[in-house]
């Protein structure tokens, strides 16, 4: 979509939040053009960091007159290409609206602009929260904890609490006209305690890729922490017992976190955990995600996090742990790790973006009946495009549903992975749907099948709530509800 006049929008920019936060400068278009995904790069026309919703108002009201496209940006963490501004417009850089505008502690809720991040969090609990708890999720301490809600993202406590967009209790959003709407409770009450029992219209915003508004505050519930917990972690051997066991794990709720990787335990079976250790942290130096696979078994790396609030419960729970991993890898190989290697749980692990520079995913949600079904299938298409084997598993809300979630980290300046990553990544998007799961922070072309693929009413429903909250289609158009190219 071409901008006309640029100088002209460039100098109303500045009027509404400062010269000094308006961009043109190529260098900086560059670098919101792209991130580490396979997506294509495209360019905006402008780079716009307001301070305040009434500045995010005044930028919006002017797009909507000009119908110039905005896309919400804060860390640009997500690997899905969510902020790669599809048709140029305005990246609407919202990293100087960090603030904590609030801490309920006794019905624990915060409410937090949008670049307040996870590290921010961390600081504020650790030092002024102990006792209380949120779910981090596995991403940089950079991420944006509001980002993550709105894009159904989820934390370590995920087979307790679902995901993080479970627990959102009310926001403030800009709508693409400019006006300011409450959703939730805070919109009859000065409280954000709850959504419910009024219409609950964060749906609207919730999973759209900010393709519906501007959301420029949001409340987050917080938990207590427990002063009990302990991690164990296994190595296991077959698709169907490893799968079979975190689905009961996840069902009987024994566990605040259950998750599985498939990874390469290269070398002797079992693994030495010291050597583990050093390479599974990145610490090998790969600077190829070319990967010829050796024969032998599917190998996962299995962590189960318990926590409760006192001794016996604790010991309570891992011996029930104990009779759930003897009955459910009967008659494989496995081994427990030793409680000191616990702390090196970091998934996932080999391959790292750091080395290569390029990171992508299939991230997915469905029944955790079909794990068995969906890894038995997708697991041998890491090793047919000669990609290191990374897919993670865990159940959400003691296991009535689940995330799958494919991964490769690739060099991005070999032409060749990058063709065999973007070819790897299509098939597997087309195994997973016929598998029952759908993407979550997923890629354009995700989101162009699935509303190929999907009832025609929920893609007429998408259009027309995206063409009521957005009539000149300016936000992050493309998306979904796009149907109008």
């Amino acid at each position: 979509m071409e901008v006309k006049d640029k100088e002209k929008i460039a100098a109303e920019l500045e009027k509404i939040v400062g010269a000094e936060h308006v961009s043109t400068a190529q260098a900086d278009l560059y670098s919101y053009s792209r991130d580490m995904t396979q997506n294509k790069p495209s360019w905006p026309d402008f780079v716009v960091m307001p301070d305040g919703v009434e500045e995010v108002q005044g930028v919006m009201r002017l797009a909507n007159r000009e119908k110039i496209p905005v896309i919400p940006y804060t860390a640009g963490a997500s690997i899905g290409g969510l902020t790669i501004p599809l048709k140029g417009g305005i990246i609407l850089d919202l990293g100087r609206m960090n603030r904590l505008i609030e801490f309920n502690e006794p019905d624990r809720y915060m409410i937090v602009e949008p670049a307040f991040t996870f590290g921010d969090l961390r600081r504020l609990l650790d030092k002024e929260y102990p006792h209380l708890h949120y779910g981090f999720c596995m991403a940089p301490p950079a991420s944006s904890c509001m980002s993550n809600a709105l894009l159904i993202g989820f934390g370590y406590n995920s087979n307790s609490l679902g995901t993080n967009a479970d627990n959102v209790n009310g926001m403030e959003v800009v709508l693409p006209t400019g006006e300011v709407v409450k959703i939730g409770s805070c919109a009859v009450s000065p409280y954000w305690s709850n959504r419910g029992p009024l219409p609950d219209l964060a749906g609207l915003f919730l999973g759209w890729q900010g393709a519906t508004g501007v959301v420029t505050k949001i409340a987050l519930q917080v938990w207590p922490r427990h002063p009990f917990s302990q991690t164990r972690l296994l190595f296991t051997t077959g698709i169907r017992p490893t799968c079979t066991l975190l689905r009961r794990v996840s069902q009987t709720q024994i566990c605040e976190q259950a998750v599985a990787f498939a990874s390469e335990l290269e070398g002797e079976w079992p693994p030495d955990p010291a050597r583990w250790a050093a390479s599974e942290t990145g610490g090998g130096g790969q600077t190829a995600a070319t990967f010829d696979r050796p024969p032998g078994p599917d190998t996962f790396s299995v962590l189960l996090r318990v926590e409760v609030d006192s001794e016996d419960e604790l010991k309570a729970k891992n011996a029930l742990l104990d009779v759930f991993i003897k009955e459910e890898l009967k008659g494989t190989e496995f081994i427990e790790l030793p409680a000191q290697w616990t702390d090196m749980a970091q998934f996932p692990t080999r391959g790292t973006s750091e080395h290569l520079g390029g990171l992508t995913w299939i991230g997915t949600m469905g029944p955790v009946s079909q794990w068995i079904k969906a890894m038995e299938k997708v697991l041998p298409l890491f090793d047919k495009y000669r990609l290191r084997r990374v897919a993670g598993i865990c159940g959400f809300r003691g296991g009535h549903y689940g995330m799958l979630r494919p991964i490769v980290a690739y060099n991005n300046s070999d032409p060749d992975e990058v063709e065999r990553v973007e070819k790897f990544m299509q098939e597997i998007l087309q195994v997973v749907l016929d598998c029952g799961f759908v993407p979550y922070k997923a890629h354009v072309w995700a989101v162009e099948e699935m509303m190929r693929r999907g009832d025609p009413n929920w893609v007429e429903l998408l259009t027309r709530v995206k063409k009521m909250l957005d009539p000149n289609n300016i936000m992050n158009p493309g998306r979904y509800g796009d149907t109008r190219g």
